[in-house]
C-alpha cells in the first residue's frame, strides 16, 4: 500500500468512526489485527456487533469500493470477528457493515451484509 493510500485510508477511518458516533454506535475497538484477519472498527448499537470494512475512494468511479471486498476478505473477516469474541469472552449478534467514504465530498454510505 502506498503513503498515499495509507493517509487516504486512515482518514476514511476517522471519518466513519465519527459518522458512526453520531448514529449512536459505540466504538468497541479500532484496527483488530490478527495473523487471521484484521477488522477496521467494531462497533455496537443496540444489542448487535459490528465488523466494519471501511473502504475510502479518493473519487467516485465505474466500480463501487464496497465490490473490492471479495469472498476471501468477507472469510478473513469473519475469523477476525470470531477472535474478538474469543478474546472479550462475549458473543452477541453480528455483522458486517461495510463502509463507502468518499472524503473529497465527505459522503459516507453504510451497507449492512453477513459475514460468512
Amino acid at each position: 500500500m502506498s503513503k498515499k493510500s495509507d493517509i487516504l485510508g486512515a482518514w476514511g477511518e476517522e471519518l466513519t468512526t465519527a459518522h458512526l458516533e453520531k448514529l449512536g454506535y459505540r466504538i468497541l475497538a479500532r484496527n483488530f489485527r490478527r495473523r487471521e484477519g484484521e477488522i477496521d472498527i467494531i462497533a455496537a448499537k443496540d444489542e448487535t456487533t459490528f465488523f466494519v470494512e471501511v473502504k475510502s475512494r479518493s473519487q467516485k468511479g465505474f466500480a463501487r469500493p464496497a465490490d473490492s471486498i471479495t469472498p476471501k476478505k468477507r472469510r478473513r473477516i469473519a475469523k477476525a470477528a470470531t477472535l474478538w469474541f474469543i478474546e472479550q469472552e462475549a458473543e452477541s449478534a453480528s455483522s458486517l457493515l461495510i463502509a463507502e467514504v468518499y472524503p473529497q465530498s465527505g459522503e459516507i454510505l453504510l451497507f449492512e451484509d453477513f459475514l460468512c
